[in-house]
Protein backbone atom coordinates (compact mmCIF):
# COMPACT_ATOMS: atom_id res chain seq x y z
CA UNK A 1 0.00 0.00 0.00
CA UNK A 2 0.73 3.50 -1.15
CA UNK A 3 0.61 6.32 1.41
CA UNK A 4 -0.54 9.14 -1.07
CA UNK A 5 -1.02 12.94 0.85
CA UNK A 6 -3.24 15.59 -1.18
CA UNK A 7 -2.87 19.37 -0.90
CA UNK A 8 -6.14 20.84 -1.38
CA UNK A 9 -9.65 19.63 -1.25
CA UNK A 10 -11.35 21.46 -4.38
CA UNK A 11 -12.56 19.83 -7.30
CA UNK A 12 -8.86 18.37 -8.26
CA UNK A 13 -7.87 17.43 -4.97
CA UNK A 14 -10.86 15.38 -3.70
CA UNK A 15 -11.22 13.67 -6.89
CA UNK A 16 -7.84 12.58 -6.94
CA UNK A 17 -8.11 11.55 -3.14
CA UNK A 18 -11.05 9.17 -3.35
CA UNK A 19 -9.64 7.96 -6.95
CA UNK A 20 -6.52 6.87 -4.79
CA UNK A 21 -8.73 5.40 -2.25
CA UNK A 22 -10.38 2.95 -4.66
CA UNK A 23 -7.18 1.86 -5.74
CA UNK A 24 -6.43 0.86 -2.19
CA UNK A 25 -3.99 3.42 -1.13
CA UNK A 26 -3.43 5.42 2.09
CA UNK A 27 -4.60 8.51 1.28
CA UNK A 28 -4.04 11.94 3.51
CA UNK A 29 -6.03 15.37 1.83
CA UNK A 30 -4.92 18.44 3.66
CA UNK A 31 -7.27 21.41 3.53
CA UNK A 32 -6.59 25.01 4.99
CA UNK A 33 -10.51 26.32 4.74
CA UNK A 34 -13.52 24.00 3.43
CA UNK A 35 -13.80 21.32 1.64
CA UNK A 36 -14.99 21.82 -2.18
CA UNK A 37 -12.43 24.38 -2.80
CA UNK A 38 -13.15 27.59 -5.14
CA UNK A 39 -15.61 25.77 -7.14
CA UNK A 40 -17.81 25.06 -4.32
CA UNK A 41 -17.19 27.39 -1.70
CA UNK A 42 -17.22 30.64 -3.67
CA UNK A 43 -17.17 29.80 -7.59
CA UNK A 44 -19.34 27.42 -9.39
CA UNK A 45 -21.83 26.69 -7.23
CA UNK A 46 -22.80 29.58 -5.58
CA UNK A 47 -22.81 32.18 -8.83
CA UNK A 48 -25.03 29.58 -10.18
CA UNK A 49 -27.70 29.73 -6.77
CA UNK A 50 -27.50 33.45 -7.69
CA UNK A 51 -28.07 33.22 -11.07
CA UNK A 52 -30.92 30.92 -11.00
CA UNK A 53 -32.64 33.67 -8.66
CA UNK A 54 -31.79 36.10 -11.20
CA UNK A 55 -33.39 34.26 -13.46
CA UNK A 56 -36.88 33.36 -11.66
CA UNK A 57 -37.26 37.17 -10.58
CA UNK A 58 -37.31 37.40 -14.26
CA UNK A 59 -39.48 34.84 -15.40
CA UNK A 60 -41.73 36.23 -12.71
CA UNK A 61 -41.54 40.20 -14.08
CA UNK A 62 -42.63 38.33 -17.92
CA UNK A 63 -45.19 35.90 -16.74
CA UNK A 64 -47.71 37.93 -18.83
CA UNK A 65 -46.23 36.76 -21.62
CA UNK A 66 -47.50 33.44 -20.97
CA UNK A 67 -51.03 34.55 -20.04
CA UNK A 68 -49.72 35.15 -16.65
CA UNK A 69 -50.99 38.16 -14.91
CA UNK A 70 -49.69 38.93 -11.99
CA UNK A 71 -48.94 42.38 -10.09
CA UNK A 72 -45.57 42.43 -11.19
CA UNK A 73 -44.77 46.12 -9.45
CA UNK A 74 -45.33 44.26 -6.39
CA UNK A 75 -42.67 41.94 -7.47
CA UNK A 76 -39.30 42.25 -5.22
CA UNK A 77 -36.47 40.32 -4.53
CA UNK A 78 -35.22 39.61 -0.24
CA UNK A 79 -31.43 39.08 -0.84
CA UNK A 80 -31.70 38.05 2.43
CA UNK A 81 -33.41 34.78 1.29
CA UNK A 82 -31.31 34.97 -1.38
CA UNK A 83 -28.68 34.60 0.14
CA UNK A 84 -29.50 32.43 2.73
CA UNK A 85 -30.39 29.70 -0.01
CA UNK A 86 -27.05 29.57 -1.50
CA UNK A 87 -25.59 28.86 1.98
CA UNK A 88 -27.97 25.92 2.28
CA UNK A 89 -27.16 24.41 -1.00
CA UNK A 90 -22.95 25.11 -0.69
CA UNK A 91 -23.56 23.97 3.21
CA UNK A 92 -25.46 20.51 1.37
CA UNK A 93 -22.59 19.70 -0.72
CA UNK A 94 -19.96 20.28 1.61
CA UNK A 95 -21.37 17.91 3.91
CA UNK A 96 -21.52 15.65 0.73
CA UNK A 97 -17.97 15.59 0.00
CA UNK A 98 -16.92 15.66 4.23
CA UNK A 99 -19.54 12.11 3.31
CA UNK A 100 -17.59 10.88 0.60
CA UNK A 101 -14.33 11.44 2.40
CA UNK A 102 -15.65 8.79 5.02
CA UNK A 103 -17.01 6.22 3.07
CA UNK A 104 -13.76 6.49 1.03
CA UNK A 105 -11.63 6.27 4.56
CA UNK A 106 -9.81 9.53 3.49
CA UNK A 107 -7.74 11.02 6.64
CA UNK A 108 -8.39 14.48 6.63
CA UNK A 109 -5.80 16.91 7.89
CA UNK A 110 -6.96 20.69 8.14
CA UNK A 111 -4.35 23.65 7.77
CA UNK A 112 -1.89 24.71 5.53
CA UNK A 113 0.94 22.47 3.89
CA UNK A 114 4.44 23.75 3.34
CA UNK A 115 7.09 20.97 2.09
CA UNK A 116 10.11 20.07 3.98
CA UNK A 117 11.12 17.16 1.99
CA UNK A 118 10.25 15.77 -1.41
CA UNK A 119 8.67 13.45 1.40
CA UNK A 120 7.27 15.69 4.12
CA UNK A 121 5.22 18.67 4.49
CA UNK A 122 4.62 20.17 7.87
CA UNK A 123 0.86 21.41 8.12
CA UNK A 124 0.34 24.46 10.18
CA UNK A 125 -2.93 25.67 12.09
CA UNK A 126 -3.44 28.33 14.86
CA UNK A 127 -3.60 25.13 17.15
CA UNK A 128 -0.83 22.97 16.29
CA UNK A 129 2.40 22.37 13.77
CA UNK A 130 2.03 17.86 12.30
CA UNK A 131 4.56 16.89 9.93
CA UNK A 132 3.09 14.24 7.18
CA UNK A 133 5.29 11.64 5.63
CA UNK A 134 4.03 10.11 2.51
CA UNK A 135 5.39 8.07 -0.84
CA UNK A 136 3.38 10.46 -3.26
CA UNK A 137 2.14 14.08 -3.21
CA UNK A 138 -0.70 15.81 -5.09
CA UNK A 139 -0.88 19.58 -4.98
CA UNK A 140 -3.92 20.51 -6.08
CA UNK A 141 -3.85 24.24 -4.18
CA UNK A 142 -6.16 25.89 -6.65
CA UNK A 143 -6.06 29.67 -7.58
CA UNK A 144 -7.08 32.98 -6.57
CA UNK A 145 -8.09 36.59 -7.87
CA UNK A 146 -5.49 38.29 -9.57
CA UNK A 147 -5.64 42.15 -8.22
CA UNK A 148 -4.96 45.83 -10.75
CA UNK A 149 -1.41 46.12 -10.21
CA UNK A 150 -1.93 49.60 -9.00
CA UNK A 151 -5.15 48.87 -7.29
CA UNK A 152 -4.89 45.50 -4.53
CA UNK A 153 -8.79 44.17 -3.03
CA UNK A 154 -9.42 46.08 -0.38
CA UNK A 155 -12.61 44.05 0.22
CA UNK A 156 -14.92 46.99 0.46
CA UNK A 157 -15.21 48.86 -2.49
CA UNK A 158 -12.65 47.16 -4.47
CA UNK A 159 -13.70 43.61 -4.46
CA UNK A 160 -13.01 40.20 -6.22
CA UNK A 161 -15.96 37.27 -6.85
CA UNK A 162 -15.71 36.44 -3.34
CA UNK A 163 -16.95 39.71 -1.75
CA UNK A 164 -19.60 39.76 -4.93
CA UNK A 165 -21.29 36.46 -3.33
CA UNK A 166 -22.23 38.35 -0.12
CA UNK A 167 -22.94 41.99 -0.54
CA UNK A 168 -24.63 43.21 2.27
CA UNK A 169 -27.43 44.32 -0.35
CA UNK A 170 -28.22 44.40 -4.07
CA UNK A 171 -25.96 47.29 -4.86
CA UNK A 172 -27.21 50.26 -7.32
CA UNK A 173 -24.08 49.88 -9.71
CA UNK A 174 -21.18 48.08 -9.95
CA UNK A 175 -18.52 48.16 -12.67
CA UNK A 176 -16.97 45.06 -13.78
CA UNK A 177 -13.52 45.14 -14.68
CA UNK A 178 -13.12 42.37 -17.07
CA UNK A 179 -15.21 40.89 -20.07
CA UNK A 180 -14.43 37.31 -19.38
CA UNK A 181 -16.40 34.31 -18.06
CA UNK A 182 -16.48 35.99 -14.94
CA UNK A 183 -16.93 39.48 -15.05
CA UNK A 184 -20.18 38.38 -17.35
CA UNK A 185 -21.59 36.06 -14.89
CA UNK A 186 -21.99 38.87 -12.60
CA UNK A 187 -23.03 41.57 -14.92
CA UNK A 188 -25.95 38.82 -15.84
CA UNK A 189 -26.51 38.25 -12.28
CA UNK A 190 -26.91 42.24 -11.06
CA UNK A 191 -28.02 43.40 -14.15
CA UNK A 192 -31.43 41.38 -13.71
CA UNK A 193 -31.42 42.48 -10.24
CA UNK A 194 -31.69 45.86 -10.88
CA UNK A 195 -28.24 46.53 -10.50
CA UNK A 196 -27.04 49.14 -12.95
CA UNK A 197 -23.77 47.26 -14.34
CA UNK A 198 -20.74 48.92 -16.41
CA UNK A 199 -18.21 45.95 -18.18
CA UNK A 200 -14.90 47.94 -19.05
CA UNK A 201 -12.96 44.88 -21.37
CA UNK A 202 -9.63 45.34 -22.98
CA UNK A 203 -10.33 43.32 -25.79
CA UNK A 204 -12.27 44.64 -28.27
CA UNK A 205 -15.28 42.26 -27.59
CA UNK A 206 -16.74 40.50 -24.08
CA UNK A 207 -15.21 37.18 -23.96
CA UNK A 208 -12.39 37.54 -26.49
CA UNK A 209 -11.82 33.49 -26.96
CA UNK A 210 -15.29 32.90 -28.30
CA UNK A 211 -16.36 34.02 -31.64
CA UNK A 212 -17.60 36.85 -32.25
CA UNK A 213 -21.21 35.93 -33.81
CA UNK A 214 -21.81 33.96 -30.98
CA UNK A 215 -20.94 36.35 -28.39
CA UNK A 216 -23.10 39.31 -29.99
CA UNK A 217 -26.17 37.19 -28.85
CA UNK A 218 -25.23 38.06 -25.15
CA UNK A 219 -23.91 41.84 -26.02
CA UNK A 220 -27.03 42.40 -27.10
CA UNK A 221 -28.94 40.69 -24.35
CA UNK A 222 -26.57 42.03 -21.64
CA UNK A 223 -27.09 45.62 -22.96
CA UNK A 224 -30.54 45.31 -23.18
CA UNK A 225 -30.82 44.09 -19.35
CA UNK A 226 -29.08 47.75 -19.10
CA UNK A 227 -25.56 46.85 -18.98
CA UNK A 228 -23.15 49.62 -20.28
CA UNK A 229 -20.34 47.53 -22.28
CA UNK A 230 -16.75 49.41 -22.84
CA UNK A 231 -14.58 47.19 -25.14
CA UNK A 232 -11.28 48.91 -26.10
CA UNK A 233 -10.81 50.11 -22.66
CA UNK A 234 -8.74 50.24 -19.95
CA UNK A 235 -9.17 51.44 -16.22
CA UNK A 236 -6.37 53.79 -15.09
CA UNK A 237 -7.58 55.22 -11.96
CA UNK A 238 -9.78 54.26 -8.72
CA UNK A 239 -10.20 56.79 -5.97
CA UNK A 240 -12.18 54.71 -3.48
CA UNK A 241 -12.53 57.81 -1.52
CA UNK A 242 -15.18 59.41 -4.37
CA UNK A 243 -15.92 56.26 -5.27
CA UNK A 244 -15.00 56.88 -9.25
CA UNK A 245 -13.16 54.78 -12.03
CA UNK A 246 -11.15 56.84 -14.27
CA UNK A 247 -11.39 54.92 -17.88
CA UNK A 248 -9.69 56.05 -21.06
CA UNK A 249 -10.06 54.21 -24.77
CA UNK A 250 -9.81 55.50 -28.01
CA UNK A 251 -12.26 58.51 -27.45
CA UNK A 252 -10.72 59.71 -24.62
CA UNK A 253 -10.84 59.57 -20.97
CA UNK A 254 -14.81 58.91 -18.79
CA UNK A 255 -15.82 58.97 -15.10
CA UNK A 256 -17.62 55.88 -14.03
CA UNK A 257 -19.18 56.40 -10.32
CA UNK A 258 -19.64 52.61 -8.61
CA UNK A 259 -21.01 51.30 -5.35
CA UNK A 260 -18.46 48.34 -5.57
CA UNK A 261 -15.77 47.89 -8.39
CA UNK A 262 -15.39 44.30 -8.99
CA UNK A 263 -12.11 42.90 -10.46
CA UNK A 264 -12.48 40.11 -12.92
CA UNK A 265 -9.56 39.89 -14.66
CA UNK A 266 -8.42 36.46 -13.93
CA UNK A 267 -6.84 34.39 -11.51
CA UNK A 268 -3.47 32.97 -10.53
CA UNK A 269 -2.08 29.37 -9.28
CA UNK A 270 -1.63 29.18 -5.68
CA UNK A 271 1.58 28.09 -4.80
CA UNK A 272 3.06 30.62 -2.55
CA UNK A 273 4.30 28.86 1.20
CA UNK A 274 4.66 25.51 -0.38
CA UNK A 275 8.27 26.00 -0.47
CA UNK A 276 7.81 24.58 -3.80
CA UNK A 277 11.85 25.77 -5.20
CA UNK A 278 13.18 24.34 -1.91
CA UNK A 279 12.30 20.96 -2.97
CA UNK A 280 12.92 21.21 -6.95
CA UNK A 281 9.68 21.64 -8.43
CA UNK A 282 9.64 23.74 -11.53
CA UNK A 283 7.48 26.72 -12.29
CA UNK A 284 6.60 28.54 -14.91
CA UNK A 285 4.25 32.33 -15.18
CA UNK A 286 1.28 29.77 -15.72
CA UNK A 287 1.70 27.49 -12.49
CA UNK A 288 3.10 24.32 -11.74
CA UNK A 289 5.22 22.21 -15.09
CA UNK A 290 4.12 18.81 -15.17
CA UNK A 291 3.81 16.49 -17.79
CA UNK A 292 0.80 14.70 -19.65
CA UNK A 293 1.03 12.00 -16.44
CA UNK A 294 0.18 15.34 -13.93
CA UNK A 295 3.47 14.47 -12.98
CA UNK A 296 6.14 17.07 -11.92
CA UNK A 297 9.71 17.75 -12.05
CA UNK A 298 10.29 16.21 -8.65
CA UNK A 299 8.83 12.12 -9.81
CA UNK A 300 6.75 11.68 -6.53
CA UNK A 301 5.37 14.76 -6.68
CA UNK A 302 2.14 15.27 -8.84
CA UNK A 303 -0.23 18.68 -9.48
CA UNK A 304 -3.30 19.28 -10.83
CA UNK A 305 -6.37 21.62 -11.24
CA UNK A 306 -5.71 25.81 -11.83
CA UNK A 307 -2.45 25.48 -9.95
CA UNK A 308 -0.62 23.62 -13.57
CA UNK A 309 -2.31 26.72 -15.05
CA UNK A 310 -3.83 24.92 -17.95
CA UNK A 311 -7.58 25.10 -18.20
CA UNK A 312 -9.54 26.37 -15.31
CA UNK A 313 -12.22 24.78 -14.77
CA UNK A 314 -13.94 22.27 -12.06
CA UNK A 315 -13.92 19.60 -14.94
CA UNK A 316 -10.83 19.76 -16.06
CA UNK A 317 -9.55 19.60 -12.27
CA UNK A 318 -11.89 16.37 -12.06
CA UNK A 319 -10.21 14.59 -14.86
CA UNK A 320 -6.53 15.68 -14.07
CA UNK A 321 -7.41 14.74 -10.46
CA UNK A 322 -8.04 11.18 -12.04
CA UNK A 323 -5.23 10.99 -13.85
CA UNK A 324 -2.48 12.24 -11.39
CA UNK A 325 -3.81 9.97 -8.00
CA UNK A 326 -3.66 6.74 -10.99
CA UNK A 327 -0.47 7.42 -12.05
CA UNK A 328 0.16 7.87 -7.99
CA UNK A 329 -0.84 4.69 -7.43
CA UNK A 330 1.38 3.06 -10.07
CA UNK A 331 -1.28 3.03 -12.68
CA UNK A 332 -0.37 4.55 -16.01
CA UNK A 333 -3.25 7.74 -17.70
CA UNK A 334 -2.60 10.75 -19.60
CA UNK A 335 -4.58 13.82 -19.55
CA UNK A 336 -7.15 14.46 -22.44
CA UNK A 337 -7.92 17.76 -23.32
CA UNK A 338 -9.80 17.27 -26.89
CA UNK A 339 -13.26 17.33 -25.78
CA UNK A 340 -13.56 19.74 -23.02
CA UNK A 341 -17.02 21.84 -23.05
CA UNK A 342 -16.46 25.39 -22.03
CA UNK A 343 -19.59 26.56 -20.14
CA UNK A 344 -20.75 30.22 -19.55
CA UNK A 345 -23.48 30.74 -17.76
CA UNK A 346 -25.44 33.99 -18.48
CA UNK A 347 -28.05 34.84 -19.98
CA UNK A 348 -28.44 33.89 -23.00
CA UNK A 349 -25.95 30.57 -21.77
CA UNK A 350 -22.59 29.76 -24.48
CA UNK A 351 -21.38 26.62 -24.37
CA UNK A 352 -18.48 25.11 -26.95
CA UNK A 353 -16.52 22.05 -27.15
CA UNK A 354 -13.65 21.61 -29.43
CA UNK A 355 -12.30 24.81 -32.15
CA UNK A 356 -13.96 28.02 -32.72
CA UNK A 357 -14.75 29.04 -35.81
CA UNK A 358 -11.53 31.59 -36.06
CA UNK A 359 -9.23 28.51 -34.81
CA UNK A 360 -10.67 26.53 -37.35
CA UNK A 361 -9.80 28.90 -40.34
CA UNK A 362 -6.56 29.06 -39.24
CA UNK A 363 -5.67 25.03 -39.31
CA UNK A 364 -8.29 23.80 -41.73
CA UNK A 365 -8.36 25.36 -45.37
CA UNK A 366 -12.23 25.29 -46.52
CA UNK A 367 -14.12 24.59 -43.00
CA UNK A 368 -17.30 23.65 -43.44
CA UNK A 369 -20.01 25.05 -41.35
CA UNK A 370 -23.24 24.56 -40.03
CA UNK A 371 -26.15 26.68 -38.43
CA UNK A 372 -29.51 26.34 -36.87
CA UNK A 373 -31.09 28.93 -35.25
CA UNK A 374 -33.22 28.63 -32.17
CA UNK A 375 -35.73 30.66 -33.72
CA UNK A 376 -36.47 27.93 -35.62
CA UNK A 377 -36.67 25.50 -32.98
CA UNK A 378 -40.32 25.22 -31.43
CA UNK A 379 -39.15 24.02 -27.79
CA UNK A 380 -37.55 27.50 -27.85
CA UNK A 381 -40.25 29.54 -29.22
CA UNK A 382 -42.55 27.81 -26.52
CA UNK A 383 -39.99 28.96 -23.83
CA UNK A 384 -39.71 32.14 -25.13
CA UNK A 385 -36.36 32.09 -25.70
CA UNK A 386 -36.09 32.06 -29.08
CA UNK A 387 -32.57 34.44 -29.12
CA UNK A 388 -29.26 32.31 -30.30
CA UNK A 389 -27.62 29.29 -32.62
CA UNK A 390 -25.96 26.06 -32.80
CA UNK A 391 -22.96 26.13 -35.03
CA UNK A 392 -21.25 23.11 -36.25
CA UNK A 393 -17.36 22.63 -37.43
CA UNK A 394 -16.26 20.04 -39.65
CA UNK A 395 -12.93 19.29 -41.57
CA UNK A 396 -14.18 18.68 -44.92
CA UNK A 397 -11.51 16.25 -45.80
CA UNK A 398 -12.28 13.49 -43.09
CA UNK A 399 -15.67 14.66 -42.60
CA UNK A 400 -14.76 14.81 -38.95
CA UNK A 401 -16.88 16.69 -36.10
CA UNK A 402 -14.11 19.51 -34.67
CA UNK A 403 -16.47 21.99 -32.66
CA UNK A 404 -19.42 22.94 -31.88
CA UNK A 405 -20.80 25.82 -30.07
CA UNK A 406 -24.09 27.00 -28.50
CA UNK A 407 -25.74 30.44 -27.47
CA UNK A 408 -29.09 29.90 -26.38
CA UNK A 409 -31.57 28.06 -24.25
CA UNK A 410 -29.91 25.37 -21.60
CA UNK A 411 -26.94 25.65 -23.93
CA UNK A 412 -25.07 24.76 -21.00
CA UNK A 413 -26.87 21.62 -21.10
CA UNK A 414 -26.89 20.75 -25.04
CA UNK A 415 -23.20 20.81 -25.14
CA UNK A 416 -22.70 17.40 -23.35
CA UNK A 417 -24.22 15.66 -26.92
CA UNK A 418 -21.49 18.26 -28.57
CA UNK A 419 -18.94 16.64 -26.26
CA UNK A 420 -19.80 13.12 -27.00
CA UNK A 421 -19.33 13.82 -30.68
CA UNK A 422 -16.00 15.34 -30.64
CA UNK A 423 -14.56 12.68 -27.78
CA UNK A 424 -15.81 9.96 -29.90
CA UNK A 425 -14.45 11.57 -32.81
CA UNK A 426 -17.51 10.85 -35.04
CA UNK A 427 -18.23 12.43 -38.55
CA UNK A 428 -21.34 14.10 -39.87
CA UNK A 429 -21.88 11.14 -42.40
CA UNK A 430 -22.56 9.25 -39.08
CA UNK A 431 -25.19 11.24 -37.80
CA UNK A 432 -27.07 10.74 -40.81
CA UNK A 433 -29.45 9.12 -39.62
CA UNK A 434 -29.59 10.31 -35.91
CA UNK A 435 -33.11 10.58 -34.89
CA UNK A 436 -33.43 13.38 -32.42
CA UNK A 437 -37.17 13.83 -30.09
CA UNK A 438 -39.10 16.47 -31.19
CA UNK A 439 -39.55 18.64 -29.86
CA UNK A 440 -37.01 19.03 -28.20
CA UNK A 441 -34.23 22.02 -28.06
CA UNK A 442 -31.51 19.61 -28.97
CA UNK A 443 -32.58 18.66 -32.39
CA UNK A 444 -30.91 22.06 -32.92
CA UNK A 445 -28.04 20.40 -32.92
CA UNK A 446 -28.88 18.22 -35.71
CA UNK A 447 -30.22 20.22 -37.59
CA UNK A 448 -26.66 22.30 -37.79
CA UNK A 449 -25.09 19.22 -38.76
CA UNK A 450 -27.31 18.28 -41.69
CA UNK A 451 -27.04 22.25 -42.38
CA UNK A 452 -23.34 21.50 -43.15
CA UNK A 453 -24.34 19.56 -45.68
CA UNK A 454 -26.77 21.20 -47.47
CA UNK A 455 -29.27 19.29 -46.14
CA UNK A 456 -30.93 21.10 -43.05
CA UNK A 457 -34.89 20.31 -43.15
CA UNK A 458 -36.46 23.70 -40.91
CA UNK A 459 -34.70 26.09 -42.78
Amino acid sequence: MTTIAIIGGGPAGYVAAITAAQQGQEVILIEQRSLGGTCLNTGCMPTKTLLESASMFNQIKHANQFGIQLPVDAVSINWQQVLERKEQIVGKLVQGIQYLMKKNKITIKIGKASFLTNHTVVVENNEQKETVEADQFIIATGSESIPLPFAPFDEKWIISSNQALELPQVPNSLLIVGGGVIGCEFASIYSRMGTKVTIVEMADQILPGEDKDTVAFLHNQLQQDGVTIRTSTAVKELDNINQVALLENEQGKHEVYADYILVAIGRSPRIHDLNLEYIGVEVSKRGIIVNEQMQTTVPNIYACGDVVGGIQLAHVGFHEGEVAASNASGLEAKVNYRAVPRCIYTFPEIASVGMTEKTANEMYPHIKKGEFPFSANGKALIANEQEGKVKVLIDPEYDEIIGISIVGPHATELIGQGTIMLHAELTSESMDHFIAAHPTLSEAIHEAILNANGQSIHI
